[in-house]
């Protein structure tokens, strides 16, 4: 199994659905470019030099993505399909991080 391939996958995945959620609810595209920023810099990261501190970074970094997607699943009456999407990518991320960084440890 390659995690970075999924990880890399999961991650424009991600922005993607994001992407299309900000737009369905109209948000703008600077408002869009600020939340995906993080995630397209990671991205480009985990393609060139992927390291097992790289992935304990994200790790980290997903979860303040988790929070706020969980505010909008759970906490507003009707959460989109996109918005349950994108928490199951979120933690799927979030998982494949950890065992990406462990990975990057096992091999040295």
């Amino acid at each position: 199994m390659n995690l970075r391939k999924n990880f890399l996958i999961l991650i424009i995945a991600l922005l993607i659905t994001h992407l299309l959620q900000g737009i369905l609810i109209g948000t703008p595209f600077i408002g869009i470019l600020i939340w995906s920023l993080p995630l397209m810099i990671f991205c480009y990261k985990a393609y060139t030099n992927p390291t097992a501190r790289l992935y304990q970074i994200f790790g980290f970094i997903i979860l303040i993505y988790f929070m706020s997607s969980c505010l909008i699943v759970f906490g507003l009456p009707n959460a989109s399909l996109l918005s349950w999407l994108e928490l199951f990518e979120i933690v799927a991320l979030f998982l494949v991080a950890v065992y990406a960084a462990r990975e990057q440890l096992n091999v040295k």
